[in-house]
């Protein structure tokens, strides 16, 4: 994939940054102290600030650097943070990731079915996330990303929208040794919100292709292929 200025990723670059998330994962669940020490770097805090003032917020991330590390900044300090996620099988998997995530103090609500439970928490004043660039469950509507049309997930914002909730893009990107976290404007309400998030994803899948580890076809009907080459195809100049 060749993206802005130049710079290319290909699908080895994107397994060895999935590597590192993974690696990152489980030393940051062994130690969860260990982030306080992390190199952190914020743009667009004022966003989140005067969000939080107003109420839920819901944070739209994606996979991208390490969405896991992110979902842990944002809950020290927005207590009461839930991350909607993929029921995965077998069950211990799931319970698994539920321990590692709950030790980040984060809360894991299953995607599948959990729409009237996260309804219920954002009108609580909770707060929650959605992992926003794969479809889980039911729910999705097409927007343009990269040269071609990929399905988004709209039920839980959607959902969001109706609890009054706030529905921040938020996205983390490695830089060496340190992370980026960048929080975009709050998505206009007068704009479908899976468009408006479909445009802060490519924004920043063009910054770090190679950092974007999901495994799947970039576009609707496309042939499953690495995303490496998928991205490849649709931007390559």
């Amino acid at each position: 994939m060749e993206a802005a200025g130049g710079r290319r990723a290909d699908a080895g670059e994107v397994f060895e940054s999935y590597g590192r998330y993974w690696g990152e994962l489980l030393a940051l669940a062994a130690r969860p102290e260990r982030c306080a020490a992390l190199r952190m770097e914020v743009s667009g805090l004022e966003h989140l600030i005067d969000a939080r003032g107003r109420g839920a917020v819901c944070a739209l991330g994606a996979h991208l650097g390490n969405w896991d590390l992110l979902g842990h900044w944002i809950a020290r300090d927005m207590p009461n943070m839930a991350f909607m996620v993929e029921r995965l099988r077998p069950a211990r998997l799931f319970r698994l990731f539920e321990n590692i995530r709950g030790s980040l103090s984060c809360s894991v609500l299953a995607a599948e079915g959990g729409g009237r439970e996260l309804y219920r928490h954002l009108r609580g004043g909770g707060h929650a996330g959605l992992l926003a660039d794969r479809v889980i469950g039911a729910g999705w509507r097409s927007a343009p990303l990269l040269g071609g049309t990929r399905r988004i997930p709209s039920a839980g914002m959607d959902l969001a929208r109706r609890a009054g909730a706030t529905l921040l893009p938020i996205f983390i990107r490695r830089h060496g040794l340190r992370f980026e976290i960048r929080i975009h404007p709050p998505l206009d309400e007068a704009e479908d919100p899976v468009i408006g998030f479909a445009r802060a994803l490519e924004s920043e899948i063009l910054a770090a292709p190679e950092q974007w580890s999901l495994l799947y076809p970039l576009h609707d009907g496309e042939a499953t292929v690495a995303p490496a080459l998928a991205m490849k195809k649709a931007v390559a100049t």
